[in-house]
């Protein structure tokens, strides 16, 4: 779940974290003026909006027109109308620090550049300090690396205590990514000017309050329908402008694939997580969403490529039978099933494989026999 900077400024605010007074308007309500000029800012779940002109720094007397001719900009997007408005930060130095999860070190890393702002991804600059997730962290564990990163040596202090503190949220709030681009340097202190999170879904059944915030409204508003049906039954579906429908079971997997069609000239149609849920049923379910959304014109072939080390093969193999028997729309089907021995104590990779053959689907074996299958329906 991704937030909108106003929510994660609440969010920061309830752990003591300072950042820039203001307030968060809905359309039609009267905007205040700030003295010494604003930062007015479009609240919308997309990245870069400075780039895009929904980031504006005017001064005191402009504060209303900018508003209200960015809630304006936003509805004829088609977006929700909301700003944010904040005081004007007098800065002296800008950084960028970030807390996010590295699934191949399996464990939180601090991210910190001593150059904030647009395109800190292109900065040689960004250093990062792996943290033992078993271990509680305190800004002193902070202020070596902090120091040898670029940060000056009399503020280092400020920037570990904000860096630990925002740690301890990042855990809390069971957070992917938590970035804070820039961290102003100011003649107070530290202020987080920006806020980015990105939250675990898979961690919604312990956090009640998220539902009612408004970035989840904004996310229920930018969902397609079938994006809504597969959340209904905890599942994530992400609709794309592609001709391969893919079901693959697990994030990790499912974007490598995503990132493996693109590649190959074959866009896929939608992006899909499986991984909460192993049960028939849930199978199934996802079966017939990504079934549905094969039913778009543009959709030439379906591809179910399921590794398995531990759920049970035939769990897979029931659920997307099931949904393909009660399919509207029959489209050509490729499928593969590499699995351990374990996923196969109910039913063998050789059996499964007969079973969607004898039925007229191209069955493949390993991920390099995908992609010619793939081309030779899609193409021709």
């Amino acid at each position: 779940m991704r937030l909108i900077e106003a929510d994660g400024k609440m969010l920061l605010r309830r752990r003591g974290l300072a950042v820039p007074r203001g307030r968060l308007y809905r359309a039609d309500e009267a905007i205040s003026s700030h003295q010494g000029g604003a930062a007015v800012k479009a609240q919308v779940l997309a990245g870069a909006r400075g780039k895009n002109g929904l980031v504006q720094l005017v001064d005191e007397t402009e504060v209303a027109a900018s508003a209200a001719a960015m809630i304006a900009r936003l509805r004829e997007k088609g977006a929700p109308p909301h700003v944010l408005v904040e005081e004007k930060i007098a800065v002296a130095a800008e950084y960028y620090l970030a807390w996010r999860i590295d699934d191949v070190r399996q464990a939180p890393v601090l991210m910190f550049s001593k150059q904030g702002g647009g395109d800190v991804e292109a900065h040689a600059d960004v250093h990062e300090f792996v943290w033992d997730p078993l271990r509680s962290l305190h800004s002193h564990h902070l202020v070596e690396f902090l120091l040898q990163a670029g940060v000056a040596r009399r503020i280092a202090g400020a920037v570990a205590r904000f860096a630990a503190e925002l740690y301890r949220l990042f855990v809390a709030e069971d957070a992917e990514l938590i970035e804070i681009n820039p961290l102003a340097a100011t003649a107070n202190g530290i202020v987080a000017l920006d806020a980015k999170f990105v939250l675990d879904d898979n961690a919604r059944f312990r956090h009640g309050e998220w539902d009612g915030w408004l970035s989840a409204e904004l996310e229920r508003a930018a969902a397609t329908p079938l994006e809504l049906r597969a959340a209904q039954h905890g599942l994530t579906l992400i609709e794309l402008d592609g001709c391969v429908a893919l079901f693959a079971a697990g994030a990790g997997f499912g974007m490598s694939l995503v990132d493996l069609l693109a590649d190959a000239g074959l866009p896929p149609a939608n992006f899909a997580d499986a991984s909460g849920g192993i049960s028939a049923e849930a199978f199934a379910a996802m079966g017939e969403v990504i079934l549905a959304c094969a039913a778009r014109p543009a959709v030439k072939a379906i591809v179910c490529f399921q590794p398995m080390s531990a759920s049970s093969l035939k769990t897979a193999v029931d659920g997307l039978l099931s949904a393909w028997d009660r399919a509207p729309v029959k489209k050509p089907l490729v499928v593969g099933f590499p699995v351990s021995a374990t996923a196969e104590r109910e039913m063998t990779a050789a059996e499964a494989r007969a079973l969607f053959a004898a039925r007229g689907h191209r069955v493949v074996s390993e991920l390099d026999e995908l992609i010619p299958a793939l081309r030779e329906i899609v193409q021709g």
